[in-house]
């Protein structure tokens, strides 16, 4: 690559600088001609006007003659012509700024010391001047003159160096693929044997001149015609069509095809020819080409073997060139088919081997800009030693990370390799390229190979391509990771911690963030057991990502749970809910919702839908069942919508699944499809919650995640036994979800309405007891258990009893007394149990 100080041809900088003289000579014209100072010396100005105009003609007419030396010599000449001109003008400010021109001139053109040195001689005529004619501020104006062009001239030879920088870059890659191209088409129009390329519809897009000599169609004439009606006759056409069909539907791997059959000049004469046909993908585009060749021609095929010998050196190079542009994109797309930092290493210098044929390929990344540690590394022999972090500067790879260069070197020192299994082989060969990414060093790829295979100058060429591209994207991988985690983090933050006990239910929930987003989502859901005895589930998505989502996240789930413990119904805490969001939300904020309350004693659901995938209901052997009613529109979308309230039985041992879009949706797929999906995939899961749901991800989650995130809530009413066992925390609001039990319990055992009422009360007396007598000494429990036509009541604590004070009448163990047959209260210092029994009558 040239150096950037001759990215512009002497010619190019004689003709710039004789401009200058010129307009310098003009300048000194237009002084004399315009009223002027009488310190002005006249005769001298005009003399220095026509040297400057007669050196400009000389270095116009001989530009493309000069040499750089030459040059420097105008250009001194010129400082020379100001510095003469300054001291003839004496009092005037217009001529010190004159020495600009000829610095940034210098800067322009010119490597920056050489440039500097231009400046110095400016500082050196300008102070002999100031010297000389003694003016006041001699030293003012001597800074101003000398340092303005400095400054100036420093910062645009920064400016220049970036951009002439990028200029022979993009030069030089174009340069490249010009003589790719070039060479392939030189190749093609020698090559002695017909070649064709025809697109997947059949039509011709390429026709050597092979080609035009074989079959009498020129190139104009053939390109953009359908191959089967230029070159085969009407017997063969058939069977051109289906093996073309047969080339672009099989596998990948399968890409060669050989043939031998009847092609037709364009005079109409028939001949029999052998075609090899190739399948080449250029990037999303497949083109068909065909080499063919007249096999009832012998004699000429042995008189142009010679030719076609002189042109394999010239194919392989171009097949050596195609290979290296074809092995810039594996790697370009290794780097951006994954996301995980992890996932891209592997790949990565897998590929890098086959790229290069290299034996062994190592990747290093930086860590605190400092040191380098090993990611990941393919080829070499297994080794247990796993090496400290190398600092920069040591090792082969330490110093490309140092100097950030592209090195090479040929048989290198065992010692001077970091990778203990590139360590164990004979290199022959070794290539170091430093991945960088906005300035920064991101790591180090190292690349080796063993006798014979060899690296050459062309192999550095290529990684020093693909280097930025792979660094840009190990480094994007890591932001995302990150941002990834932190999003991952605020959004469970958002959901519940962990899920309610609920005495006769089991409810599961699970979670999973988007895999292709870095963002906090707003899927959400919760379980909020109810005052009365029942519990509320939601599930919920609000539109869009990021902090906005996670905000009315926060404000929906808060406002639901003050709503729902309200006691209020799901209809009203819907509406209550679009309320919120209809005042508060921006005009494109909206959310789906559907808020679903279990009464489990009376075998029911009751729900309400706004917007959202209905829920999904398995009763027993039943087939899998979606609560399709109550639906409407979505919170934040109508100011007053109505939203209906549906219910359905929901028997015991019957489970209810709350999910988001992001379990059923997938791009260009109707929603329907991922709703069998779903149905079909419940079917055959188990009907515990927590095996359900991880059932449920395995079977429809793909294995690189999700492209939106889904939240999934499953709550199983339990089937009813002989026998019951469950523990409530010493609070007032336990008494109500016990009831809730007992009357599930009693029901299946065949109490009736009068006996269910009279027992859950009797043990709501023992639970009261226990909550407010014991203390603070951990949790209650209720269990019971029935025998033939009896049931027996087992309420224990697990705290003292507190002495009874004034008022206390007792009245708890009468009324217990009066409803049971019979009532045990067994104190102990661990607690104390109260057992209660009652023969059924039903």
């Amino acid at each position: 690559m040239r150096e950037l100080h001759e990215l512009f041809d002497l010619g190019v900088k004689a003709r710039s600088l004789a401009y200058l003289f010129l307009a310098g000579a003009g300048l000194g014209v237009l002084t004399l001609v315009f009223p002027h100072s009488d310190l002005v010396r006249d005769r001298e100005l005009v003399i220095l006007a026509a040297v400057a105009t007669a050196l400009s003609v000389v270095m116009y007419v001989l530009a493309d003659r000069l040499k750089e030396w030459q040059l420097h010599a105008f250009l001194a000449t010129g400082t020379v012509i100001l510095t003469l001109a300054n001291y003839f003008v004496e009092a005037t400010v217009l001529y010190p700024v004159m020495y600009t021109w000829t610095a940034l001139y210098a800067f322009y053109f010119f490597r920056l010391p050489v440039a500097l040195a231009h400046v110095a001689l400016i500082a050196v005529g300008y102070g002999i001047v100031m010297i000389v004619i003694e003016p006041d501020s001699a030293v003012i104006r001597w800074l101003l003159a000398v340092g303005t062009p400095l400054i100036a001239g420093l910062l645009i030879s920064r400016l220049l160096m970036r951009l002439r920088s990028e200029g022979l870059s993009a030069e030089e890659r174009a340069r490249a693929v010009q003589r790719s191209e070039a060479r392939t088409r030189l190749v093609l129009d020698s090559a002695p044997d017909a070649f064709v390329a025809i697109d997947p519809d059949g039509l011709v897009n390429s026709w050597n001149a092979a080609s035009e000599r074989l079959f009498g169609w020129s190139a104009a004439e053939a390109i953009g015609k359908p191959l089967r009606s230029l070159i085969f006759p009407d017997h063969e056409r058939e069977a051109y069509d289906e093996r073309r069909r047969i080339l672009l539907e099989a596998p990948e791997a399968v890409k060669v095809m050989r043939v031998e059959s009847e092609l037709q000049r364009r005079d109409g004469s028939v001949f029999p020819a052998e075609r090899t046909i190739s399948r080449v993908r250029i990037g999303p585009e497949i083109v068909m080409t065909a080499f063919l060749r007249d096999i009832g021609d012998r004699r000429r095929a042995e008189r142009e073997r010679e030719q076609l010998v002189r042109e394999q050196a010239a194919r392989a190079e171009a097949e050596r060139t195609t290979a290296m542009v074809s092995g810039m994109q594996l790697l370009v797309d290794a780097a951006l088919r994954h996301r995980t930092l992890g996932d891209i290493l592997d790949d990565l210098v897998v590929r890098v081997r086959s790229v290069l044929d290299a034996d062994a390929a190592t990747i290093f990344l930086a860590e605190d800009r400092a040191s380098l540690v090993i990611a990941a590394s393919s080829g070499g022999p297994a080794v247990d030693e796993r090496p400290a972090p190398i600092p920069f500067g040591e090792y082969f790879a330490g110093r490309v990370a140092l100097s950030q260069e592209a090195q090479l070197a040929h048989n290198p020192d065992p010692a001077d390799i970091a990778d203990p299994s590139m360590r164990a082989m004979e290199i022959d060969s070794l290539i170091g390229v430093p991945l960088t990414a906005e300035g920064e060093i991101a790591g180090v790829l190292t690349v080796c190979a063993t006798a014979p295979h060899h690296f050459r100058e062309e192999d550095l060429g290529l990684l020093r391509l693909a280097a930025d591209r792979v660094a840009l994207a190990i480094s994007h991988a890591r932001v995302y990771e990150r941002e990834h985690r932190i999003a991952e983090t605020l959004q469970r933050s958002l959901l519940p911690d962990k899920l309610p006990k609920l005495p006769g239910l089991d409810v599961e929930a699970r979670y999973l963030p988007a895999a292709a987003e870095a963002e906090v989502g707003g899927d959400w859901y919760d379980v909020i057991p109810l005052a009365r005895g029942g519990v509320g589930l939601v599930m919920g998505d609000v539109a869009g990502k990021g902090l906005a989502a996670a905000s009315m996240v926060g404000q929906l789930r808060s406002a639901l749970r003050a709503y729902a413990f309200e006691n209020h119904d799901p209809s009203t805490v819907v509406e209550q809910l679009n309320r919120l969001v209809w005042a508060e939300a921006d005009d494109s904020q909206m959310a789906t919702l559907l808020y679903a309350v279990i009464d489990p004693a009376e075998s029911a659901v009751r729900w309400v839908n706004a917007g959202h995938p209905a829920p999904l209901l398995v009763a027993g052997e039943a087939e899998p069942l979606f609560l399709e009613g109550g639906s409407s529109v979505p919170l934040g979308v109508l100011p007053f919508p109505t939203y209906g309230e549906v219910s359905a039985r929901m028997d015991p041992d019957s489970t209810i699944l709350l999910y988001t879009d992001g379990l059923v949706e997938r791009p260009g797929e109707h929603i329907d499809q991922g709703m069998a999906r779903l149905a079909a995939g419940v079917g055959a899961a188990p009907r515990e919650p927590g095996p359900l749901l991880d059932h449920l991800i395995g079977a429809l989650v793909p294995a690189a995640g999700a492209p939106d995130d889904i939240a999934l809530l499953a709550l199983r009413n339990m089937p009813v036994s002989d026998r019951f066992s469950a523990e409530f925390p010493t609070q007032p609001e336990s008494l109500a979800r016990m009831r809730e039990l007992l009357r599930r319990w009693l029901g299946h055992a065949g109490g009736s309405p009068h006996e269910i009422a009279e027992i859950t009360t009797a043990c709501g007396e023992a639970a009261t007891n226990a909550i407010e007598h014991a203390g603070v000494g951990g949790p209650f429990q209720v269990s019971g258990v029935l025998v033939e036509r009896e049931v027996e009541i087992t309420v224990q604590d697990y705290g003292e009893w507190r002495a009874a004070r004034e008022g206390d009448q007792g009245r708890g163990l009468a009324l217990m007394r009066a409803l049971m047959d019979t009532v045990e209260v067994t104190p102990t210092p661990e607690g104390t149990t109260v057992r209660i029994r009652r023969a059924l009558t039903g």
